[in-house]
């Protein structure tokens, strides 16, 4: 409860606000707010809540958890030990996953943000013990052995929650690296420093993730040391299928989301002879050139899909648009869908515009130093040499300048001209993507769809800001950046934290993907990102709520999504509290 509290310090009187509560059967101060003398006090109380704190996320995932009981799960696998204080393993795990969930920190943050919501009021505990410490003490319990189990355990509890029916499964795969911090390699010897990136580079995790069609809730993932085996995969896809099955999971048909840098030749012959299982690869433009010649003109919007209805109020000018064709991949015609994302177009060609600004303004500036030396057949090579690594660090090609060296009185003159036929060819390829397919019996949204929204895995995974804003597949608010949000950073360095993380992230996914699921049955059509968002605008902070003036934390005032939401959940507000309906 809360109350005012009074301190004298020199004589004076100063004010809190106190809230107390029993934390492991203990009196326990959870919060504090400084108010000040009394004449402020008096002044302040008239002027709304005290203190708000994030609620309704905290609230709404904690109750999807009474269903799968991560936390007791684990326990029961790895029972606590006798004489440990505190939260359990299972608890801390649960604790990482609802914080992977809503507003990802690293272990020395965690503390400080559950500070931040309500947390006390609804799974109380002391936060002095989420401390990084305590976790890797934890965590180290938790052997490759013993995590199958808890995964097993897990997506059979995750199964056991969805419809009885059979399944549509999508299969994607990645690779996870955890780059090392610049402050890592402050002070090293240049010897040091390489061995240490190339020892980093080495723990590159791969990852392959099975999710339901309909709304991306994982069902299950398998990770891989040193990266997804870029051949021979098709036999992990046939030992992934087998461990789901034996999770009870009935299924339809199964499409693997083909990664880009793996040997797709061999698994689409597999895929190929084989009943049930098809493919979609998704390429870059530069894969087959000749299809980006292809006019705009000849291009239409894209009906229906849910990229349309995460953006209802989308301009004319900003609809995705598609091309659709029939071309030889693989030994067999196939089924070939261009895309194009004006927007995706625009942010790439105003950022190619910065490069060449500053490429522009780098070689003119050295060509001008360079002016002077006396041996000018060197000063033109290092003018040569310096666009060449300038272009590289920018990834893009020198190709699209044409330098002209012009000789003055002894010395050279720079002439700097853009390559327009070759600009024209790289802009020709921007905001397109291709997507090849021999899903025959699926729309051409549907197609889209499964490798937009529903996609949980994304191009260059160990890169969180190219992941979050340089993706080819448009920018719409998918699954994709909401795992993404959650993986990204690491905040680790050792492969057996990095394999207990990502158990973690794909947990906070499905409490993700579940709410989700459990608005769409209900007839609200939400993304998790919407959901979330509306949910985290739900707080409770302290209010005098009767003539005596006696204070009360009650939930702020509560609109009709956020209502919603809870209702789905079984919870109405009333007198500025949940109650079961």
């Amino acid at each position: 409860m809360a109350h005012l509290y009074k301190k004298l310090k020199k004589g004076h009187e100063y004010f809190y606000i106190r809230e107390t509560q029993r934390v492991y059967g203990k009196p326990t101060t959870i919060n504090q707010v400084y108010l000040g003398t009394a004449d402020k006090v008096e002044a302040a109380l008239g002027k709304g809540g005290f203190s708000p704190k994030e609620f309704g996320s905290v609230f709404a995932l904690n109750e999807l958890d009474r269903e799968v009981d991560l936390a007791g799960m684990i326990n029961e696998i790895l029972p606590p030990k006798k004489r440990v204080r505190g939260p359990s393993l299972g608890e801390l795990v649960f604790y990482a996953a609802l914080n992977r969930a809503i507003a990802p920190t690293s272990k020395r943050q965690l503390a400080t943000w559950y500070e931040t919501t309500d947390i006390q009021r609804i799974r109380p505990l002391r936060l002095e013990s989420l401390n990084s410490q305590n976790f890797w003490n934890h965590w180290d319990r938790i052997s490759d052995a013993d995590l199958e189990k808890i995964k097993t355990t897990f997506f059979k509890k995750i199964h056991a929650l969805l419809p009885d029916q059979k399944h549509r499964l999508v299969i994607e795969t990645a690779d996870i690296s955890a780059p090392p911090k610049p402050s890592v390699f402050a002070g090293m010897p240049q010897p040091d420093q390489d061995f240490l990136a190339e020892h980093l580079a080495q723990q590159k995790l791969g990852l392959a993730l099975i999710t339901e069609w309909s709304h991306g809730i994982p069902l299950y993932y398998q990770s891989f040391s040193g990266g997804v085996p870029v051949t021979g995969f098709y036999d992990h896809l046939e030992h992934l299928l087998s461990k789901v099955s034996n999770l009870g999971v009935a299924i339809e048909d199964v499409t693997l989301l083909v990664n880009q840098d793996m040997d797709a030749a061999p698994i689409i012959e597999q895929i190929d002879a084989k009943d049930g299982m098809h493919f979609i690869v998704s390429y870059p433009p530069d894969f087959a050139p000749e299809l980006t010649e292809i006019s705009l003109k000849d291009f239409r919007p894209l009906p229906g899909n849910r990229g349309a209805q995460l953006s209802p109020v989308a301009k004319e000018d900003e609809k995705i648009l598609f091309y659709e064709t029939k071309a030889t991949f693989w030994n067999q015609p196939r089924r070939v869908v261009i895309t194009f994302d004006p927007k995706s177009f625009h942010k790439s060609y105003q950022d190619l515009g910065k490069k060449v600004q500053r490429v522009r303004k780098e070689i003119l500036a050295l060509a001008q130093r360079q002016a002077q030396e006396a041996d000018q057949t060197k000063a033109v090579e290092s003018v040569k040499t310096h666009l060449a690594q300038l272009c590289l660090r920018l990834k893009i090609s020198p190709d699209l300048f044409q330098l002209n060296f012009v000789r003055e009185k002894g010395q050279f003159r720079l002439e700097f001209q853009l390559n327009h036929r070759q600009m024209a060819g790289v802009v020709r390829h921007f905001g397109k993507n291709i997507l090849i397919t021999d899903r025959d019996d699926w729309a051409v949204e549907e197609i889209y769809d499964t490798c937009v929204t529903r996609a949980v895995l994304g191009p260059e995974l160990g890169d969180a800001k190219s992941a979050n804003g340089n993706r080819p597949y448009g920018i719409a608010k998918d699954n994709r950046s909401l795992f993404q949000k959650a993986l990204l950073p690491l905040y680790h360095w050792t492969d057996s934290k990095i394999r207990v993380h990502l158990f973690v992230c794909v947990a906070a996914l499905n409490y993700l993907t579940l709410l989700s699921q459990r608005l769409a049955a209900a007839g609200i059509n939400m993304t998790p990102n919407e959901a979330m968002e509306e949910l985290r605008e739900l707080r409770t902070a302290i209010y005098a709520k009767d003539p005596e003036g006696k204070l009360k934390r009650v939930l702020e005032e509560v609109n009709d999504q956020q209502a919603a939401i809870l209702k789905t959940l079984g919870y109405v507000v009333e007198d500025g509290k949940v109650a079961a309906l």
